[in-house]
């Protein structure tokens, strides 16, 4: 390898450590918080105020139950805000009479599937990858990733992100603005991601001489203040993504992007705070408390098998004082029968319930609704309870999926449709909506129960309308079936658009059907004035009876 010069102490690259150490360091208050939740809850996360959060001691916490409650909580965000079984995203204009023109609902049926199968797991990871972000916004309140086109292999490339190796920062109006993510690779990887030409002569050694030390490397995205329109290269993009080396602190990359190409959802963050906090930061007390009392437990219980012993001195123990059932301990007692050696007499009770500890785990379980996100789907539910548990979910949690939605999902389905467009990968709409404003419709699991319980609530209405109507037609006349059916087919997003007609398609069948029914109404009026004249024994002409 003989790469070209490197340019060392670039100011794009200093700039994106000092950023680094900057926003670090402004961090570090929830870094503790963050640990504790990484240790009792979500084990796979941690390091935070570590150099390198990899090398981590990974702590093994006493019990399992805080562990289970954010998974499954993880796993009902997953099921109710994007399930790759449910229409979860898809496209719309301003103008509804537009929506429901059939070659227009027909175009966004086609780039919304089109949309929904590029997250498929045949062509990317963003489902597995959305899950770890779910299971990041329900410990710490925070989730990042980004994701970008592998043009090579033709698929997507979806990432969540550890939180150690992420910092960012927000603008006047409290949107992640700035991100700076610190990561390493071994030098071998390096040259394959960047190719050689790009790093510096160091890195190139370890590479040709195999070695394992890790490379560490920044990637900052930030806003491009030098941004003009129509510009060729990184100046004419908004966003710009540089990558920079530690070794010699390198530029390697600068790339710009239409769209910011990563996501920081929160769950929930105050006014002028960057980083949100989560259930885990409630269920935090309780779950500290339910680790100290197991704790506690098993020691006591340590403590009841193998008790402390008392002896007057070491030649009173042989074997170097150790104890093994079924064994004869000479000495230990004197000639009178005394004994020399007793157990350290502790209090048997340890002032901790089952009741207790039972209440502090049902607290960490309320704080990630595990009532109820684990009773939903299961049988032997009615439909009733279900609707009941799934109102109790909505209330509890679903506020937190507007911002989910507009920090994550929303923004991965509109970069998505973008990332297809610029690929050729969409056909382009009706020449009609040429101008028009194209928005995300984001269809949540969440709003889709609410639509389908007004869908049963019309149901309900027409069902009892019908014995009504056998008694006087006026209850009939009160419908409107343009409005039923519209308001049915809304109650089921997953439905494709284009199976519903508009309103003046429909208009025109039911004039063609009037006119033929006319038609043959008509012809039968002829059949039979002419059966009666054959039975009269006359027939019609032009001059009258014959």
């Amino acid at each position: 390898m003989k790469p070209d010069t490197v340019i060392e102490n670039d100011p794009r690259a200093e700039e994106a450590i000092r950023r680094w150490d900057e926003l670090k360091s402004s961090r570090s208050r929830h870094e503790q918080d963050w640990e504790d939740i990484a240790n009792l809850m979500r084990p796979q996360r941690g390091g935070f105020g570590l150099y390198d959060h990899k090398r981590r001691q990974q702590e093994k916490p006493l019990s399992s139950e805080p562990i289970m409650a954010l998974g499954s909580f993880a796993a009902g965000m997953y099921a109710a805000l994007t399930n790759p079984a449910n229409r979860w995203g898809g496209f719309e204009t301003p103008d509804q009479e537009l929506n429901q023109w059939r070659p227009m609902a027909e175009w966004n049926d086609l780039v919304t599937n089109r949309v929904l199968a590029s997250f498929s797991p045949s062509v990317s990871g963003f489902y597995g990858a959305t899950f770890q972000a779910y299971s990041d916004l329900a410990g710490f309140g925070n989730a990042a990733g980004y994701d970008q086109i592998d043009t090579v292999n033709r698929k997507f490339i979806d990432v969540t992100m550890s939180l150690a190796e992420v910092v960012v920062e927000i603008d006047a109006h409290g949107r992640v603005v700035e991100m700076v993510r610190k990561f390493t690779l071994k030098p071998r990887a390096a040259v394959r991601e960047y190719g050689a030409k790009m790093l510096p002569k160091k890195v190139n050694e370890m590479a040709d001489k195999g070695s394992s030390d890790d490379v560490t490397f920044y990637y900052h995205i930030l806003n491009n203040d030098q941004f003009v329109k129509g510009k060729l290269g990184p100046r004419g993009k908004p966003w710009l993504g540089i990558t920079a080396c530690e070794e010699g602190r390198s530029l390697v990359k600068m790339a710009g992007h239409e769209d910011m190409p990563a996501y920081y959802p929160r769950w929930d963050v105050d006014s002028g705070m960057t980083y949100g906090t989560g259930p885990g930061m409630i269920a935090l007390p309780s779950a500290r408390m339910v680790n100290l009392m197991d704790g506690a437990t098993i020691r006591a219980a340590q403590q009841a098998a193998d008790p402390t012993r008392l002896a007057p001195d070491r030649q009173a123990v042989p074997l170097n004082g150790t104890f093994r059932p079924g064994s004869v301990v000479y000495g230990a007692v004197d000639m009178r029968g005394n004994p020399l050696i007793r157990n350290l007499e502790q209090a048997g009770n340890i002032g901790l319930t089952i009741e207790e500890k039972r209440a502090k785990t049902e607290a960490v379980k309320e704080a990630f609704h595990y009532a109820v996100m684990s009773l939903s789907g299961r049988t032997g539910v009615t439909e009733e309870e279900t609707r009941i548990m799934e109102e109790a979910r909505l209330r509890n949690w679903a506020p937190h999926a507007d911002r989910i939605m507009e920090e994550y999902a929303a923004r991965k389905f509109e970069r998505r449709f973008r990332l297809l467009w610029r690929a050729g990968q969409l056909p382009p709409p009706p020449p009609e909506a040429s101008g028009m404003p194209l928005r995300v419709r984001y269809q949540s699991a969440a709003a889709m129960a609410m639509r389908a319980r007004e869908g049963t609530a019309i149901r309900q209405f027409i069902g009892d309308l019908g014995p009504l109507a056998q008694l006087n037609r006026r209850y009939v006349d009160r419908l409107e079936p343009d409005a039923i059916a519209e308001a049915l087919h809304d109650a089921s997003p997953s439905l494709p658009a284009r199976i519903l007609r508009s309103r003046e398609d429909a208009d025109e069948i039911a004039k063609a059907r009037a006119e033929k029914e006319q038609q043959a109404e008509q012809m039968q009026m002829a059949e039979a004035a002419g059966g009666v004249a054959k039975d009269l024994g006359v027939t019609l002409g032009n001059g009258g009876i014959q």
